[in-house]
């Protein structure tokens, strides 16, 4: 359930320009663009290096670190993400062709998030839950939507209750986000039939972070 304060909320988002930090996203996003794959050592150190550092979602931060500094991305990480890059690369590219919305493909949409999950916490003993929405995100820009605390807030005052009936099918996922996606997909509805206006993850992420302020 979508609270009533999101429409006026969101026109005063509208009205809002601000472009900070345009240019550093563009340029991710035409990282991924051009480097999709997971076949080079020094393309995969410099994607989770860049959009983890830059997102406050470093994947160094971790228990029991044994190695640190650049010998953890470059002996530790990039290896394993080196390992399972095939299956990776498949799981993105079928979601950068498909034409469909988010929740056309929400079952490889979570089952993506929680495979990237699973590995970030096999290297870090942590659930890397944020920076594997957000590493998704700059791949898939139309799929994923980014997670953390700030947004987790922001939805949490706009939608309540949310309906998670499109979860019954899925069988692999990461019940915090896709609880998450569930609320952000019923405020992309909200604002789709309220205001016709069909607001991409990159909007809808600027707008949660203004609903907590």
């Amino acid at each position: 359930m979508v609270v009533k304060e999101t429409e006026r909320l969101y026109k005063s988002y509208l009205n809002i320009t601000n472009s900070r930090w345009e240019y550093g996203n563009s340029v991710l996003y035409r990282m991924c663009e051009e480097e999709p794959e997971h076949k080079q050592i020094d393309v995969i150190v410099g994607k989770i290096w860049l959009i983890g550092r830059s997102y406050a979602a470093a994947i160094e931060r971790r228990k029991n670190a044994v190695v640190v500094g650049d010998d953890f991305y470059y002996d530790v990480v990039a290896p394993k993400l080196l390992e399972i890059g095939s299956e990776l690369d498949d799981r993105i590219t079928r979601l950068r062709k498909s034409k469909g919305l988010v929740l056309d493909d929400i079952k490889l949409v979570l089952s993506t998030h929680k495979f990237l999950m699973d590995i970030f916490y096999e290297l870090t003993g942590l659930e890397k839950r944020s920076l594997a929405s957000k590493y998704l995100h700059f791949h898939c820009p139309e799929k994923f939507f980014i997670y953390d605390s700030r947004a987790r807030v922001g939805i949490g005052k706009l939608v309540k209750r949310p309906n998670k009936e499109i979860l019954t099918d899925v069988s692999d996922y990461d019940p915090e986000y896709g609880d998450f996606v569930c609320r952000v997909l019923e405020l992309q509805e909200y604002l789709d039939e309220q205001l016709g206006v069909y607001e991409l993850p990159r909007k809808l992420d600027g707008f949660l972070l203004t609903a907590i302020k």
